[in-house]
């Protein structure tokens, strides 16, 4: 696959993973950024370590000049918004976030011939694969008019991931306890569910229901009347440190208070996780006249199942299969091409698919302790 790939922000918890898999999937050359580069060890000839900081333009420009595609995995994505995009924009590259949804295509959209360069936004756990997955599914059910999905588990934060998890739900990325009736969004629906025995994972979950913009743009177009979507969190600590950060967003927090927040979420995650194994799921049923079909998609954690996404958006752009102008990622890339791929990723322990109702199965798989 000619051409180079520069990785912003190589060294953090998505970046790294992204890393692994460009190198996994074939990328000849990956130029390697980082604030602090002696962070990254690097054995690969065909990884190339530079210097970078996302708070100076002409530092990123530097980076970014000479290379095909850029690939943005720094954060907190709240606070970066368009900066690497417009970098990648005045080199004439094309670009893939890891984060981002409807706020961030209007920005990148706006930048001057935006509708002749490539960009592919959403390509992480969610929004990426959250929307999809779902795609794929459908796509082996036609006539599917009603789907549920659950993503989660048991998992850590990083400060980043925890700034802009707070900062999502004062977002325009979604609605909670929305949900998706009758081909529309109405609010207020569903409510949240405490200690229930989902099938697939590990222990009964805290669900949250959450229709975020993705999974509507998903609804209507495979023209689906019912969507119901909930975020799963295993653990006692972290449901309590979500409510309060939740809360200070919502009143209108300082930066300060917010860190506060972010930091409290990344130990009541920890203290969660510790001792367990750690796990995120993404367990998705489509139904219709034809009955069910079931997808669990089962990861290593956010951050890795995140680069894997990151990865698969930035293989297309560089490969020249996604046409010019600004996309999804669930919607810039063939399902079947990336669900194959995903399959060999390291961030993916299983994935499976068949056509036993979720209601028919196991409420906790067996052998789990």
């Amino acid at each position: 696959m000619p051409g180079t790939v520069a990785l912003v922000g190589a060294t953090g918890g998505v970046g790294r993973h992204a890393l692994a898999h460009l190198l996994a999937w074939g990328v000849d050359t990956v130029r390697a950024g980082a604030r602090d580069p002696a962070r990254l060890v690097a054995d690969d000839p065909r990884v190339h370590v530079r210097a970078v900081d996302v708070t100076d333009a002409a530092s990123l420009d530097a980076f970014c000049a000479g290379c095909h595609t850029v690939v943005n995995c720094a954060g907190p994505a709240a606070s970066i918004g368009d900066t690497v995009a417009r970098a990648a924009a005045r080199s004439g590259a094309g670009y893939v976030d890891a984060a981002g949804d409807d706020p961030l295509h209007a920005a990148v959209s706006a930048l001057p011939a935006a509708a002749d360069r490539v960009a592919v936004l959403s390509a992480g756990l969610m929004p990426g694969l959250s929307g999809l997955l779902p795609a794929y599914l459908a796509a082996q059910l036609p006539a599917a008019r009603r789907m549920t999905g659950y993503v989660g588990g048991r998992d850590g934060f990083t400060f980043g991931a925890a700034l802009d998890f707070i900062a999502a739900g004062n977002a325009d990325y979604g609605e909670p306890l929305a949900a998706w009736r009758n081909g529309g969004r109405h609010s207020r629906v569903l409510a949240a569910r405490a200690d229930v025995a989902v099938p697939f994972f590990d222990e009964p979950v805290l669900l949250q229901p959450y229709l975020s913009t993705e999974t509507e743009r998903v609804a209507r177009r495979l023209g689906l009347t019912d969507v119901d979507w909930w975020s799963a969190f295993a653990g006692s600590r972290l449901p309590a440190a979500l409510a309060a950060g939740a809360r200070r967003a919502r009143d209108g927090a300082t930066a300060a208070q917010l860190a506060d927040a972010a930091a409290e979420l990344c130990r009541a995650a920890e203290l969660d996780a510790f001792g367990r194994l750690r796990y995120q799921l993404l367990v998705i049923e489509v139904t219709g006249p034809a009955g069910s079909r079931v997808l669990a998609c089962r990861g290593v954690g956010a951050n890795a199942l995140t680069g894997a996404a990151v990865a698969l958006g930035a293989l297309a752009v560089a490969a020249g299969a996604v046409p010019p102008g600004v996309h999804h990622l669930a919607e810039a890339v063939d399902p079947g091409w990336a669900v194959d791929l995903l399959r060999t990723s390291p961030a993916v322990t299983s994935l499976t698919i068949d056509d036993v109702p979720l209601g028919s199965h196991d409420l906790i798989e067996e052998g789990v302790a």
